[in-house]
């Protein structure tokens, strides 16, 4: 059995030479989903300045529970990275038994991009903006579709909830498509999704965004305001997307991918890439992203128990 202080040797030697060999990238969920996108644009990119492989190995299951477990089980040497998505700082406020605890497992090594979610409606509901969805919902019933139970999508409905002292009856679906399908028909009157599933439909007239939940209006909606720009003060739900190594990852190896991530993010052609899928690059510290991170579970703690979410 080798002793703590000779791996930790052994570990930061390998350090001073990484990558010394290929890279794993962990999607945790299916193919095509964000993760899975913005792993693909990384991954060549970051192998040819690398001069290794990096491998993007789909490890689908238990909501990316199965995938970030997986990761944090691993050999704390810098060649297995998580991408993770928003819903990883949700995962601890809903209390379920994933195999492994964020805090103490995972180490956050860079932010990557994030997309924003956006609040619409039935264009015959008579709301032009927040400040009269909020008056109207003070006069009736109102429901709001979400793409499931859980989702980020539904933390951003009770959020918006909370903070405007209203009540919005949640109507969970089995996908986002179908959320925003019965909004257009009008069984569903308010939609709480992302702006990549909503663009088509508020550019065909087929549903009206009220506002997007990000901290400054999207380059390609420009007339659609914030909703602190609405008197949401402090309103922002947006699903971003990061990576993570085991907890004990060597800082040399985490040092080296958040380098090689901030310059990669800065490309021009990336970056539109990226943006024609509604991702806005988010490069950073890895100081800075922990924080974050820390900060982000904090919030949807305090949101989900407030709201007593639970989980299927």
């Amino acid at each position: 059995m080798i002793a703590p202080a000779a791996l930790l040797l052994a570990l930061s030697c390998q350090a001073q030479d990484w990558p010394a060999r290929a890279v794993r990238l962990v999607v945790p969920y299916p193919p095509g989903g964000g993760n899975d996108i913005l792993a693909r644009l990384l991954a060549p990119r970051l192998s040819e300045r690398w001069g290794q492989a990096v491998v993007v190995d789909n490890r689908p299951g238990a909501a990316g529970n199965l995938g970030a477990a997986e990761v944090a089980r691993s050999a704390p040497d810098g060649y297995t990275l998580l991408i993770a998505t928003s819903t990883i700082a949700m995962t601890p406020g809903l209390g379920q038994k994933v195999g492994y605890e964020l805090a103490t497992d995972l180490v956050a090594v860079t932010m990557v991009g994030a997309t924003s979610m956006v609040i619409a409606v039935n264009p015959d509901l008579p709301a032009k903006g927040l400040r009269e969805l909020i008056a109207l919902a003070r006069t009736r019933s109102l429901a709001y579709s979400t793409c499931g139970n859980a989702s980020p999508m539904h933390l951003a409905g009770e959020l918006f909830k909370q903070s405007a002292a209203i009540d919005l009856l949640h109507v969970p679906y089995k996908g986002c498509a179908p959320a925003l399908i019965d909004v257009i028909g009008g069984q569903v009157p308010v939609a709480f999704n992302t702006i990549a599933n909503t663009a088509a439909y508020e550019r065909a007239g087929r549903v009206r965004i009220l506002a997007v939940a990000s901290t400054e209006r999207l380059a390609d909606f420009p007339l659609i305001p914030t909703a602190i720009e609405q008197g949401m003060a402090g309103y922002a739900a947006e699903i971003w997307f990061g990576l993570f190594a085991p907890a004990q990852a060597p800082r040399a190896a985490i040092e080296a991918v958040n380098a090689a991530v901030s310059q990669v993010l800065g490309e021009r052609e990336l970056r539109e890439k990226m943006r024609a899928q509604y991702f806005e690059a988010r490069p950073g510290s890895a100081a800075a992203f922990q924080k974050f991170v820390g900060d982000e579970t904090a919030r949807w703690t305090r949101t989900i128990r407030a709201a007593n979410i639970k989980a299927d």
